[in-house]
Protein backbone atom coordinates (compact mmCIF):
# COMPACT_ATOMS: atom_id res chain seq x y z
CA UNK A 1 0.00 0.00 0.00
CA UNK A 2 1.36 3.42 -0.97
CA UNK A 3 2.03 5.75 1.92
CA UNK A 4 -0.28 8.72 1.35
CA UNK A 5 2.30 11.06 2.97
CA UNK A 6 4.82 10.20 0.23
CA UNK A 7 2.32 10.47 -2.66
CA UNK A 8 2.73 14.25 -2.55
CA UNK A 9 5.87 16.30 -2.13
CA UNK A 10 6.54 17.56 1.32
CA UNK A 11 6.38 21.24 1.98
CA UNK A 12 10.20 21.42 2.03
CA UNK A 13 10.47 19.71 -1.35
CA UNK A 14 8.02 22.19 -2.90
CA UNK A 15 9.94 25.14 -1.48
CA UNK A 16 13.21 23.74 -2.86
CA UNK A 17 11.67 23.31 -6.32
CA UNK A 18 10.39 26.88 -6.30
CA UNK A 19 13.86 28.11 -5.32
CA UNK A 20 15.45 26.26 -8.25
CA UNK A 21 12.92 27.74 -10.70
CA UNK A 22 13.49 31.31 -9.44
CA UNK A 23 17.29 31.00 -9.65
CA UNK A 24 17.01 29.65 -13.21
CA UNK A 25 14.85 32.60 -14.28
CA UNK A 26 17.28 35.10 -12.74
CA UNK A 27 20.25 33.53 -14.54
CA UNK A 28 18.37 33.46 -17.84
CA UNK A 29 17.47 37.13 -17.45
CA UNK A 30 21.14 38.04 -17.44
CA UNK A 31 21.51 37.17 -21.11
CA UNK A 32 19.95 38.58 -24.30
CA UNK A 33 18.90 35.81 -26.63
CA UNK A 34 18.23 36.36 -30.30
CA UNK A 35 16.04 34.57 -32.79
CA UNK A 36 17.46 34.94 -36.29
CA UNK A 37 15.09 35.82 -39.11
CA UNK A 38 17.11 35.17 -42.22
CA UNK A 39 14.64 34.49 -45.06
CA UNK A 40 11.52 35.98 -46.58
CA UNK A 41 9.62 32.90 -45.49
CA UNK A 42 10.62 33.49 -41.89
CA UNK A 43 9.42 37.05 -42.14
CA UNK A 44 6.09 36.04 -43.64
CA UNK A 45 5.51 33.41 -40.99
CA UNK A 46 6.40 35.68 -38.12
CA UNK A 47 5.12 38.96 -39.58
CA UNK A 48 8.09 40.52 -37.84
CA UNK A 49 9.53 44.02 -38.31
CA UNK A 50 12.50 45.70 -36.63
CA UNK A 51 12.10 46.84 -33.04
CA UNK A 52 14.34 48.39 -30.40
CA UNK A 53 17.05 46.01 -29.27
CA UNK A 54 17.17 43.99 -32.48
CA UNK A 55 20.53 43.35 -34.14
CA UNK A 56 20.31 44.31 -37.80
CA UNK A 57 22.46 44.20 -40.93
CA UNK A 58 21.81 46.79 -43.63
CA UNK A 59 23.17 47.99 -46.94
CA UNK A 60 22.96 51.74 -47.42
CA UNK A 61 23.66 54.70 -49.67
CA UNK A 62 24.17 58.04 -47.89
CA UNK A 63 23.41 61.13 -49.98
CA UNK A 64 22.94 64.86 -49.65
CA UNK A 65 19.79 66.50 -50.95
CA UNK A 66 21.55 67.33 -54.22
CA UNK A 67 21.99 63.60 -54.86
CA UNK A 68 25.75 63.41 -54.30
CA UNK A 69 26.88 60.34 -52.36
CA UNK A 70 29.02 60.83 -49.25
CA UNK A 71 29.12 57.21 -48.06
CA UNK A 72 27.91 53.73 -49.02
CA UNK A 73 28.31 50.07 -48.13
CA UNK A 74 27.97 49.03 -51.78
CA UNK A 75 31.05 48.78 -53.98
CA UNK A 76 28.92 49.01 -57.14
CA UNK A 77 27.69 52.43 -56.00
CA UNK A 78 31.18 53.59 -55.00
CA UNK A 79 32.58 52.74 -58.42
CA UNK A 80 29.75 54.27 -60.48
CA UNK A 81 30.28 58.03 -60.66
CA UNK A 82 27.81 58.45 -63.51
CA UNK A 83 24.71 57.27 -61.68
CA UNK A 84 26.09 58.13 -58.26
CA UNK A 85 28.12 61.38 -58.34
CA UNK A 86 30.26 61.79 -55.24
CA UNK A 87 30.45 64.57 -52.69
CA UNK A 88 33.62 66.40 -51.65
CA UNK A 89 34.28 64.17 -48.65
CA UNK A 90 33.52 60.80 -50.26
CA UNK A 91 36.40 58.39 -49.63
CA UNK A 92 36.84 55.01 -51.27
CA UNK A 93 37.19 51.99 -48.98
CA UNK A 94 39.30 48.88 -49.28
CA UNK A 95 36.39 46.73 -48.09
CA UNK A 96 32.70 47.21 -48.79
CA UNK A 97 30.30 45.24 -46.61
CA UNK A 98 26.87 45.65 -44.97
CA UNK A 99 26.62 47.59 -41.73
CA UNK A 100 25.83 45.79 -38.45
CA UNK A 101 24.38 47.48 -35.37
CA UNK A 102 21.91 47.05 -32.55
CA UNK A 103 18.88 49.31 -32.81
CA UNK A 104 18.50 51.81 -30.00
CA UNK A 105 22.00 51.39 -28.55
CA UNK A 106 23.34 54.73 -29.77
CA UNK A 107 25.71 53.14 -32.27
CA UNK A 108 24.23 55.19 -35.12
CA UNK A 109 23.04 58.77 -35.53
CA UNK A 110 19.52 59.08 -34.13
CA UNK A 111 17.75 59.58 -37.46
CA UNK A 112 19.28 56.45 -38.98
CA UNK A 113 18.64 54.43 -35.83
CA UNK A 114 14.98 55.48 -35.66
CA UNK A 115 14.52 55.10 -39.41
CA UNK A 116 15.08 51.34 -39.53
CA UNK A 117 12.46 50.64 -36.86
CA UNK A 118 9.47 48.93 -38.47
CA UNK A 119 11.41 47.69 -41.51
CA UNK A 120 10.82 44.15 -42.75
CA UNK A 121 13.45 41.78 -44.07
CA UNK A 122 14.73 42.75 -47.57
CA UNK A 123 12.69 45.95 -47.50
CA UNK A 124 14.35 49.06 -48.97
CA UNK A 125 13.46 52.38 -47.37
CA UNK A 126 14.49 56.00 -47.91
CA UNK A 127 15.22 57.80 -44.65
CA UNK A 128 15.51 61.58 -44.44
CA UNK A 129 17.60 62.74 -41.49
CA UNK A 130 17.55 66.46 -40.50
CA UNK A 131 20.68 67.96 -38.88
CA UNK A 132 19.30 67.70 -35.34
CA UNK A 133 18.96 63.92 -35.75
CA UNK A 134 22.19 63.61 -37.73
CA UNK A 135 25.52 65.35 -37.17
CA UNK A 136 24.15 68.57 -35.75
CA UNK A 137 24.69 72.14 -36.90
CA UNK A 138 27.88 73.96 -37.84
CA UNK A 139 30.28 75.09 -35.14
CA UNK A 140 30.81 78.74 -36.05
CA UNK A 141 34.20 78.77 -34.35
CA UNK A 142 35.41 76.35 -37.05
CA UNK A 143 34.57 78.81 -39.85
CA UNK A 144 37.43 81.28 -40.37
CA UNK A 145 37.59 84.44 -42.50
CA UNK A 146 40.75 85.04 -44.52
CA UNK A 147 41.90 87.90 -46.77
CA UNK A 148 42.14 87.27 -50.49
CA UNK A 149 45.61 88.83 -50.36
CA UNK A 150 48.63 87.63 -48.38
CA UNK A 151 51.89 89.36 -47.46
CA UNK A 152 55.26 87.58 -47.74
CA UNK A 153 58.63 89.25 -46.87
CA UNK A 154 61.22 89.79 -49.61
CA UNK A 155 64.10 89.05 -47.23
CA UNK A 156 64.00 86.15 -44.79
CA UNK A 157 66.45 84.50 -42.41
CA UNK A 158 67.33 80.82 -42.09
CA UNK A 159 68.94 79.82 -38.80
CA UNK A 160 72.20 78.32 -40.01
CA UNK A 161 73.95 76.38 -42.77
CA UNK A 162 72.73 73.03 -41.48
CA UNK A 163 69.08 74.13 -41.64
CA UNK A 164 69.66 75.56 -45.11
CA UNK A 165 71.13 72.27 -46.33
CA UNK A 166 68.25 70.29 -44.82
CA UNK A 167 65.79 72.32 -46.90
CA UNK A 168 67.69 72.86 -50.17
CA UNK A 169 70.15 69.93 -50.19
CA UNK A 170 73.15 72.15 -50.98
CA UNK A 171 75.61 74.13 -48.88
CA UNK A 172 74.87 77.86 -48.80
CA UNK A 173 77.03 80.39 -50.60
CA UNK A 174 76.30 84.02 -51.41
CA UNK A 175 74.65 84.28 -54.81
CA UNK A 176 73.43 80.66 -54.86
CA UNK A 177 69.98 80.27 -56.39
CA UNK A 178 67.33 77.93 -54.99
CA UNK A 179 63.55 77.49 -55.24
CA UNK A 180 61.16 78.69 -52.55
CA UNK A 181 59.79 75.42 -51.07
CA UNK A 182 56.36 76.92 -50.46
CA UNK A 183 55.68 79.08 -53.53
CA UNK A 184 58.12 77.74 -56.10
CA UNK A 185 59.63 81.08 -57.15
CA UNK A 186 63.39 81.75 -57.32
CA UNK A 187 65.39 82.69 -54.21
CA UNK A 188 68.97 83.90 -53.82
CA UNK A 189 71.37 83.57 -50.87
CA UNK A 190 71.90 87.29 -50.09
CA UNK A 191 74.13 87.26 -47.01
CA UNK A 192 75.74 84.80 -44.57
CA UNK A 193 76.55 86.14 -41.10
CA UNK A 194 80.15 85.10 -40.32
CA UNK A 195 79.52 85.05 -36.56
CA UNK A 196 76.09 83.44 -36.14
CA UNK A 197 76.05 81.51 -39.46
CA UNK A 198 72.53 82.85 -40.02
CA UNK A 199 71.61 83.06 -43.69
CA UNK A 200 69.60 85.83 -45.33
CA UNK A 201 67.76 84.85 -48.48
CA UNK A 202 65.96 87.05 -50.95
CA UNK A 203 62.67 86.00 -52.57
CA UNK A 204 62.67 86.86 -56.27
CA UNK A 205 59.13 86.37 -57.62
CA UNK A 206 58.19 87.81 -60.99
CA UNK A 207 55.40 90.38 -60.94
CA UNK A 208 52.27 88.65 -62.28
CA UNK A 209 53.71 85.19 -61.66
CA UNK A 210 51.12 82.47 -60.97
CA UNK A 211 51.93 80.17 -58.08
CA UNK A 212 50.34 77.38 -56.09
CA UNK A 213 49.36 78.48 -52.60
CA UNK A 214 50.32 76.38 -49.58
CA UNK A 215 46.79 75.01 -49.50
CA UNK A 216 46.61 74.12 -53.18
CA UNK A 217 44.71 76.80 -55.07
CA UNK A 218 46.23 79.22 -57.60
CA UNK A 219 47.54 82.61 -56.47
CA UNK A 220 49.20 85.52 -58.26
CA UNK A 221 52.05 87.89 -57.37
CA UNK A 222 50.55 91.38 -57.65
CA UNK A 223 53.18 93.52 -55.90
CA UNK A 224 56.88 93.43 -54.96
CA UNK A 225 58.29 96.23 -52.78
CA UNK A 226 61.88 95.75 -51.55
CA UNK A 227 61.84 98.89 -49.37
CA UNK A 228 58.75 98.16 -47.28
CA UNK A 229 58.88 97.43 -43.55
CA UNK A 230 62.27 99.08 -42.97
CA UNK A 231 64.05 97.02 -45.61
CA UNK A 232 62.35 93.73 -44.90
CA UNK A 233 60.37 94.16 -48.10
CA UNK A 234 56.91 92.92 -48.97
CA UNK A 235 55.46 90.65 -51.65
CA UNK A 236 51.68 90.74 -52.08
CA UNK A 237 50.01 87.55 -53.25
CA UNK A 238 46.40 87.51 -54.40
CA UNK A 239 44.44 84.27 -54.11
CA UNK A 240 42.53 83.64 -57.33
CA UNK A 241 39.27 82.42 -55.83
CA UNK A 242 35.67 83.03 -56.90
CA UNK A 243 32.22 81.75 -55.99
CA UNK A 244 32.93 78.87 -58.37
CA UNK A 245 35.44 77.52 -55.85
CA UNK A 246 32.91 77.25 -53.02
CA UNK A 247 32.54 73.63 -51.85
CA UNK A 248 34.46 72.31 -54.85
CA UNK A 249 37.39 70.65 -53.09
CA UNK A 250 38.66 69.43 -49.74
CA UNK A 251 41.95 71.09 -48.75
CA UNK A 252 44.47 70.19 -46.04
CA UNK A 253 46.30 72.81 -43.97
CA UNK A 254 49.90 72.69 -42.73
CA UNK A 255 48.95 70.65 -39.63
CA UNK A 256 46.90 68.09 -41.52
CA UNK A 257 43.42 69.43 -40.78
CA UNK A 258 40.89 69.29 -43.62
CA UNK A 259 38.64 72.16 -44.68
CA UNK A 260 36.71 73.50 -47.66
CA UNK A 261 35.99 77.00 -48.95
CA UNK A 262 32.48 77.98 -47.89
CA UNK A 263 32.32 81.59 -49.16
CA UNK A 264 34.22 84.00 -51.42
CA UNK A 265 33.42 87.71 -51.16
CA UNK A 266 35.41 89.57 -53.81
CA UNK A 267 33.74 92.90 -52.87
CA UNK A 268 35.12 92.69 -49.33
CA UNK A 269 38.31 90.92 -50.39
CA UNK A 270 37.73 87.93 -48.12
CA UNK A 271 36.94 84.24 -48.22
CA UNK A 272 35.88 81.73 -45.58
CA UNK A 273 37.32 78.33 -44.82
CA UNK A 274 35.17 75.79 -42.98
CA UNK A 275 36.65 73.06 -40.79
CA UNK A 276 33.25 71.50 -40.06
CA UNK A 277 32.71 68.07 -41.61
CA UNK A 278 30.72 68.16 -44.83
CA UNK A 279 27.84 66.20 -43.25
CA UNK A 280 27.40 68.79 -40.49
CA UNK A 281 24.37 71.06 -40.85
CA UNK A 282 22.94 69.03 -43.73
CA UNK A 283 19.78 67.00 -44.24
CA UNK A 284 21.00 63.50 -45.08
CA UNK A 285 19.18 61.02 -47.30
CA UNK A 286 19.80 57.32 -46.71
CA UNK A 287 18.58 54.54 -48.98
CA UNK A 288 18.61 51.52 -46.67
CA UNK A 289 17.97 47.82 -47.37
CA UNK A 290 17.46 45.42 -44.44
CA UNK A 291 19.68 42.41 -45.19
CA UNK A 292 19.13 40.41 -42.01
CA UNK A 293 17.95 40.80 -38.44
CA UNK A 294 18.23 38.97 -35.16
CA UNK A 295 15.24 39.46 -32.90
CA UNK A 296 15.98 40.29 -29.29
CA UNK A 297 14.56 37.69 -26.90
CA UNK A 298 11.53 38.61 -24.92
Amino acid sequence: MVNIDRAFWSRWEVMFLVFIIVVSLVIAGGYVSYRVISTDQDAVVTGYSVRLGDAVTVDYIGMFEDGTVFDTSLQSVAENNTLYPKSLSFTSKTDYSPLNFTVGQGQMIAGFDNGVIGMALNQTKTISVPPELGYGYSNESLILTRDLTKSVPVFEWIGNSSEFSDVFYISPSVGANVKNPTYGWNMTVFYIDPITDAIMIRNNPVLGELIQSEEGWTSKVISVDTSAYMGRGEIIIEHILTSEDVRKQIYTDDVGQQFFISEVNTDEGTFKIDYNREVVGKTLIFKVTLVSLSVAGE
